[in-house]
Order: C-alpha cells, then sequence, then structure tokens
C-alpha cells in the first residue's frame, strides 16, 4: 500500500489519517491517539532531519521519521 504520508507534508500542512502500512509502528502510534480520520498538522521538523513535531487534534507529539512514513494520509 502506497501514497503520501506524513513525512510528505511540509511545515503547517494539514492531513488526515487514512491507515498504516507498517503494523509495527501501528500499536505504538495508536496508543499515542494517532486514529484513522485524526487531524495532523505538522507543526515543525527537527533540524537535523530525525523527529516530526505535530499537532493532532488539540495536543502535539514528537516522532520519529520512520514512524512518520508509516502513517498514511487521505489524498
Amino acid at each position: 500500500m502506497e501514497g503520501k504520508s506524513v513525512f510528505d507534508l511540509e511545515v503547517g500542512e494539514i492531513g488526515y489519517v487514512k491507515t498504516f502500512n507498517n503494523l509495527d509502528c501501528a500499536c505504538k502510534l495508536l496508543t499515542l491517539g494517532i486514529l484513522p480520520k485524526s487531524k495532523v498538522k505538522v507543526v515543525r521538523k527537527s533540524p537535523f532531519g530525525d523527529a516530526i513535531y505535530l499537532q493532532l487534534d488539540g495536543h502535539k507529539i514528537a516522532i520519529r521519521n520512520s514512524e512518520g512514513k508509516a502513517i498514511l494520509i487521505e489524498d
């Protein structure tokens, strides 16, 4: 399953979670509250390129790039 992921979003862009393409990351992401149909906004990307800072339904979290690539968003 391929498509646009949270990792592909630019700072300030918004996407809606569609599904996950990595089941190993899916459990952790679901526990953090990243659920299908959730609104996700990229707040910041780390200067060294190893993390993404997201705003998600009123709270903010930081995730690794590999986890951002696992979150597919709706087109």
